[in-house]
């Protein structure tokens, strides 16, 4: 049966410390009175329910009354020692909102709920047992006869033209089956979506449109619905504009049923399927990468041998919305925890010191009679007053951290942005705050709970200690140096592999030049030898701009993230060069980017005087030739003819996806011979490049307006881009290790100062009997840096463990070395040295005399 007496105590918890210590003993009496006179089930029930309203009706009100008190005691508190409060708050402000941002992204790619019905279900097939290729009817059987999903849509993404009668756009096209969104289960927010009759030929000339874009190019008018829209020359008729959450796959401009009609919207270039599918109720993924294999092992069995670079995989949608910068924001993750339990390392230690000193104020009120409950109380309010502080500045650090973050790791889709206006990161950096001042309450606990309020009032002083207190404080300063040496370690190793990705040889010369890319696609140009006068028309109009030095064009420019064509060359001699990334460009163009001819000579401007048309290799085409320079003059024949080519010169290699990856062999021929449909044109320029953009676009634009000219930009803001997570990522570590190094010199100095002052008299003794200043100092700088000691052997084991996963940042980074570890390590020690030695200065100041008389 049921104490209904214990019942109601446990109820008066709920008022706040101080006043159960007044009233608490006066309430259960009346209560039990009032229990003990009440008949029947009625009465007691009304007992109860009385009793139940007076508590939520009085308990809230007096607990912020008692919390107001204790806060406005805090303020007073802290506002006797206002720059350790402000270090605090600072370092907490710091610490807390990092660890804010970054879990912003984390929100954002891991758990806020993504735009799609019961997403949970939706998986990606990579390398799926079924083509598109194979047409409707292939995918339509495949699909319909899957024992693990329920549906499945295949699409591609690729870049078009648009011409809707204002000037052409180049857009985003994901060309998919009919059944995309109503696997996804989305709706359109204007006009409707695909229906599975436009999965076949003849009814498949419609389209659906961004939200995005139908406020950017048609001005959100509703009248879109039933236009005819060009898509590289494509009469295509907008049927509806998609919701403004909905950009799947990833800033995607349209979407066309075409994924199976090579003939609507013509083909050109790489053409990469995606399949996604939607589990069958009931099967778990377990299950249905079992089911997966063996439906891959039946189509093609060879896909799955172990050595095959693209083993199929079946991993759900979320993961792999998410897979690119996963493992980047968890290493980030883990960086920022590192600083956060630093920061707290040290608030702990300034807590503890701050009850150390207040050892007698808290056994003289002990003494009078207050509860241990209402000193912890206090204590807990004044450790959660100082963190909240902290969160509350730190939401502005956190709002930087995630703007920089969207902008280096942007999200796949536009929902996963990175908000701090989110529930899930609001309530994480309220939680965090809250936890952490309840916990250093603890340590405060702790301490009371040792307070003998009969003896120690009489014999305690401010600023004494027990020995386990300056234990514990050691072992914080211990925690800090170890946490700070691996960031410390990490910061120098990411740090000299992002100066190396700075001084790489990229093989050509960022700096002043413009680059812009036009496409003839869907354009009156893209047939006979239209192509080859609109490209030449180009270039005279880029040259004709003041200041403008020289002009070519390439297929493919570097940093400009293309999908690159290779194929497999062979050379006069019989060797094949393999991996050869085959490009075209104009002449001009090595002069414009700055590349050095290393042999030979650039193309002629004349291929009808040429008996045999001229091709110019890399230096790594060279090398792998076994030739080297003198592959000049040498035959090569390429892979789309078997019409040789004459090696007319060799280039520099160009890093193509920027420093961090090795350039491969190149092989450019003259996009004279056969113009492409897009070319890359680049002027360099004799001042800044950024003074060149409008002119170079306008002067492009005023050539046709039906041509879209795109991507203008300078060149070195391309590799600006390129290098900007590696930069993002070495700015961060640097950062975070920089803060975790003055922190933990707070926390060294702290511990050094605090130990002087509890062992004054102890000290004042030894002085008296003939110890000299300087041993004095040298006793307790080697006691002081005994806890840095371990802290650094620690470091070291938790740097060598980080080696592992910081090189998921960029490529380089690579813990490994015993400088890398030794280094770091006597910069700490020389600093925690230094800090414990300048912190012992007060040693000088001590008075023998005083400091014996101040112990009695």
């Amino acid at each position: 049966m049921i104490d209904v007496t214990k019942l109601y105590r446990k109820l008066l918890r709920l008022y706040p410390a101080s006043f159960r210590q007044e009233y608490e003993g006066a309430m259960d009496r009346q209560f039990r009175d009032e229990q003990r006179d009440a008949h029947g089930w009625k009465e007691n029930l009304g007992l109860w329910l009385h009793a139940i309203s007076d508590i939520a009706a009085s308990a809230p009100r007096e607990l912020i009354r008692e919390i107001g008190q204790d806060l406005r005691f805090a303020l007073r508190v802290y506002r006797r020692r206002p720059v350790s409060a402000i270090i605090a708050i600072g370092t907490l402000a710091l610490a807390v909102g990092a660890s804010t941002g970054i879990f912003s992204v984390t929100d954002a790619l891991l758990l806020r709920r993504l735009p799609f019905g019961d997403a949970s279900r939706l998986v990606e097939l990579r390398f799926s047992p079924f083509s598109a290729g194979n047409g409707h009817a292939g995918f339509a059987e495949w699909r319909n006869h899957s024992s693990y999903l329920d549906s499945a849509a295949t699409f591609s993404t690729s870049e078009m033209n648009l011409n809707s009668g204002r000037d052409a756009l180049r857009v985003r096209v994901t060309e998919t089956s009919a059944n995309l969104f109503s696997l996804l289960k989305v709706q359109a927010d204007l006009g409707r979506t695909f229906v599975p009759e436009e999965d076949r030929t003849g009814e498949n000339h419609v389209i659906v449109i961004s939200h995005r874009l139908w406020q950017q190019a048609y001005g959100g008018n509703p009248s879109v619905i039933g236009s005819v829209a060009h898509l590289d020359g494509a009469a295509l008729t907008i049927i509806g504009v998609a919701s403004s959450r909905f950009d799947y796959p990833g800033n995607v401009d349209v979407w066309a049923p075409t994924v199976f009609d090579f003939e609507v919207i013509p083909k050109h270039g790489a053409f990469i399927w995606q399949t996604i599918g939607r589990l069958r109720p009931g099967i778990t993924m377990s299950q249905a990468r079992q089911e997966f294999k063996a439906d891959v092992a039946r189509v093609n069995p060879k896909s799955l041998r172990p050595d095959n670079s693209s083993i199929p995989k079946l991993i759900g949608l979320r993961d792999q919305l998410s897979s690119q910068i996963r493992a980047s924001v968890l290493i980030l993750s883990s960086v920022v925890l590192l600083v956060l339990l630093t920061a707290l390392a040290n608030v702990a230690q300034l807590l503890l010191s701050r009850t150390s000193e207040r050892h007698q104020e808290l056994a003289l009120r002990t003494a009078l009679g207050a509860s241990r409950s209402r000193l912890i109380q206090q204590l807990t309010v004044e450790a959660t007053a100082l963190t909240m502080s902290g969160a509350v500045l730190g939401m502005i650090v956190a709002l930087l951290v995630a703007r920089v973050a969207g902008a280096v790791m942007p999200a796949q889709l536009a929902t996963q942005d990175y908000t701090l206006l989110d529930w899930h990161v609001l309530c994480f950096a309220i939680a965090l705050a809250l936890i952490t001042g309840f916990a250093f309450g603890i340590i405060p606990t702790w301490l009371i709970s040792r307070i003998q309020p009969s003896t120690q009032v009489a014999r305690m002083h401010s600023g004494t200690s027990e020995p386990v207190t300056g234990s514990l404080r050691s072992v914080l300063v211990g925690l800090q140096v170890a946490f700070t040496l691996t960031l410390l370690v990490s910061s120098f190793t990411i740090g000299s592999a992002f100066l190396r990705l700075v001084h790489t040889d990229l093989g050509f010369q960022p700096a002043n030049a413009v680059t812009l890319k036009v496409s003839l696609e869907g354009t009156r140009y893209q047939v006979g030898g239209a192509k080859w006068q609109y490209y030449s028309a180009v270039e005279e109009r880029l040259q004709s701009i003041p200041g403008v030095r020289s002009v070519g064009a390439v297929n493919y420019l570097p940093l400009s993230n293309s999908v690159l064509m290779a194929g497999t060359i062979q050379v006069e001699s019989g060797l094949k060069v393999s991996g050869v990334v085959l490009n075209g460009s104009m002449p001009g163009y090595f002069k414009a980017m700055g590349s050095e001819l290393m042999a030979g000579s650039d193309f002629g401007f004349d291929l009808s005087k040429s008996p045999e048309p001229p091709v110019i290799v890399n230096e790594a085409f060279a090398r792998d030739s076994s030739f080297g320079p003198n592959i000049v003059g040498r035959r090569i024949i390429a892979p789309w003819t078997s019409r040789p080519y004459l090696v007319a010169g060799v280039v520099s290699t160009a890093r193509m996806a920027g420093p961090e990856y090795d350039g491969g062999p190149q092989a450019y021929w003259p996009v004279e011979e056969e113009p492409p449909s897009a070319l890359t044109f680049v002027a360099s320029v004799s001042e800044d490049p950024r003074h060149y953009l409008t002119q170079c676009r306008d002067a492009v634009v005023g050539l046709d307006r039906s041509v879209p000219v795109f991507e203008v930009k300078a060149l070195d803001q391309s590799l600006s881009e390129t290098m900007e997570r590696p930069r993002f990522y070495t700015t961060s570590v640097l950062f975070l290790a920089a803060l975790a190094l003055l922190i933990a010199v707070a926390g060294v100095y702290s511990t050094s100062s605090r130990a002087i002052t509890q062992r004054e008299h102890e000290l004042g003794v030894r002085i008296a009997l003939g110890a000299s200043m300087q041993q004095i100092r040298t006793l307790i700088l080697r006691q002081g840096t005994v806890p840095v000691a371990f802290g650094i052997l620690a470091g070291i084991a938790g740097a060598a463990g980080s080696g592992l996963f910081l090189q998921h940042l960029f490529v380089g980074v690579n813990v490994s070395g015993v400088m890398t570890f030794v280094v770091p390590s006597l910069f700490l020690l020389f600093i925690a040295v230094c800090t414990a030695w300048s912190a012992t200065t007060r040693v000088l100041t001590i008075d023998p005399i005083e400091a014996i008389r101040a112990e009695h």
